[in-house]
């Protein structure tokens, strides 16, 4: 399949105008001495015409944190449409004898890429997901399944992780995989008791798609930090916690579901037997080829709009639904369901609105990998391109206020941001990041990106330093 191809924008950044307040602004960067060694990429341009306001070592490529959500957000607005939804389905294979109400077959979980399929964010609009199927089961006169509850082949690859995460990451919520089938954001709590300081801390319970994982704890007591690490690897039954949480209280360590197919599977499989259904096999990890025409659908349950899960990507920060989109948008444009064809999907992007290709160095679509490089100059350029474009309205809804909404609710926060700076912010170690949008004085609408990396200075100092230079462009632009 082709990429569709799209307009051609090229913003130039052969001029920029110097105002004296942004000038004075950077060179107090500069001169502040615990700073030295710090990189900066710093563009602004009128989001309207793409003419450059400011800038700073635009062209550097530095470590974007989670401002690398733009990309594949931005890509599956304009590719897949605000509209779009997931599907996942549920089926029936073998012969079904509706009078008997008897399965010579299994029910199948077909699974469509949905990344917020039972999300907590969603919650009404998913209600109950595995309740919801039990009772299409019973409708369809479903009393005795002679087979399992299982999955489809998937139309992903079997890869979940993106290759630049770091181990370390995988087993911790924020790291979880990406998987044709996704359920609770592939994550699930412990709850732990922390004793008195040193004691070992006990673990009292586990939610339920977690409950069949083997977890061994070396969990301390200590301090009133969670500092709690829980490792495992993608599809693996064992997993093991390490480090410490705070000394006599209760705590919910959460953590990646490592094969959330199977989870679904089980959890499924219980709720059918519960509900007083006989089912003879046991659940299966196993893939089932599925001949849909030659199968039973039960009932198909459909995802939020594209345009509510971009929102919740880029509001709460969510590194499994950004990397979910990347590589569904391999899978719908081009036909290959990995991570690089998505990626691919998205350079083309980049290519159509003038970016050149040393601009961009991207490990994964979530910014959570350390080795991402990418320009404020590029990441300026997509965001004038989306200002003009026919998504622009869902777009940048789906970036959070400043001082109000999302990630952005600690910051922009003085009187003279009120009501004007919408961003995706982005932290991880010695790296920070804002890419957005805000109304100067004069009513003009600025796209803007600010990365800064390798500093040893508090993240706050960072920001009070970009904060000082969205404020100047505000009052003088």
């Amino acid at each position: 399949m082709k990429i569709r191809s799209l307009p051609l924008l090229v913003i130039y950044a052969a001029i920029t105008l110097n105002i004296n307040g942004q000038q004075v602004v950077m060179e107090s960067f500069m001169a502040d001495t615990a700073l030295t060694g710090t990189s900066w990429s710093i563009c602004f341009a009128d989001a309207v015409t793409g003419e450059m306001i400011y800038s700073h070592d635009a062209e550097r490529n530095l470590a974007s944190a989670s401002v690398m959500k733009l990309y594949p957000t931005s890509a599956a607005l304009l590719y897949l449409g605000p509209d779009y939804r997931y599907e996942t389905t549920l089926y029936l294979t073998g012969s079904f004898n509706p009078r008997r109400g008897v399965l010579d077959g299994d029910v199948i979980i077909k699974g469509g890429g949905d990344p917020a399929l039972g999300s907590e964010y969603f919650a009404e609009h998913y209600g109950d997901v595995t309740g919801t199927w039990v009772n299409a089961l019973r409708e369809a006169g479903v009393r005795r399944v002679r087979g399992h509850v299982a999955t489809s082949e998937s139309i992903y690859d079997f890869n979940p992780a993106p290759s630049g995460w770091a181990w370390g990451d995988l087993g911790q919520y924020y790291g979880a995989g990406v998987y044709d089938i996704n359920i609770n954001d592939n994550m699930y709590r412990i709850y732990i008791t922390g004793g008195q300081e040193g004691e070992q801390a006990v673990i009292d319970s586990v939610q339920d798609y977690g409950r069949d994982i083997i977890l061994t704890s070396y969990l301390s007591s200590s301090g009133r930090t969670d500092r709690g690490y829980v490792y495992n690897a993608p599809y693996s039954d064992m997993a093991w916690i390490t480090g410490s949480v705070p000394a006599d209280s209760s705590f919910a360590l959460r953590a990646s579901i490592p094969d959330p197919p199977l989870a679904l599977v089980r959890k499924l499989d219980a709720a059918i037997r519960s509900s007083g259904i006989r089912v003879d096999g046991n659940p299966s990890a196993l893939r089932v080829t599925l001949d849909t025409a030659l199968s039973q659908r039960i009932i198909t349950t459909l995802s939020p709009t594209l345009a509510e899960i971009v929102s919740v990507t880029n509001h709460e920060s969510v590194n499994m639904y950004a990397e979910a989109l990347r590589k569904h948008l391999g899978y719908m444009v081009l036909g290959q369901g990995t991570f690089n064809a998505g990626s691919a999907v998205i350079r083309h992007l980049l290519d159509s609105i003038g970016c050149e290709p040393y601009e961009a160095v991207m490990l994964d679509g979530s910014g959570l990998s350390s080795n991402n490089n990418i320009s404020a100059l590029m990441t300026v350029r997509l965001l004038v391109y989306m200002n003009n474009s026919e998504c622009a309205g869902p777009f940048i809804a789906s970036l959070p206020e400043g001082a109000v909404s999302g990630t952005m609710k600690n910051y922009f926060r003085d009187e003279v941001f009120k009501g004007r700076v919408v961003a995706k912010t982005g932290t991880i170690t010695s790296a920070k990041s804002f890419a957005g949008y805000f109304i100067t004085n004069s009513g003009r609408k600025i796209a803007f990106t600010t990365f800064a990396n390798g500093f040893n200075v508090p993240s706050r100092t960072i920001t009070d330093y970009m904060e000082n230079l969205v404020r100047e462009i505000i009052l003088n632009y």
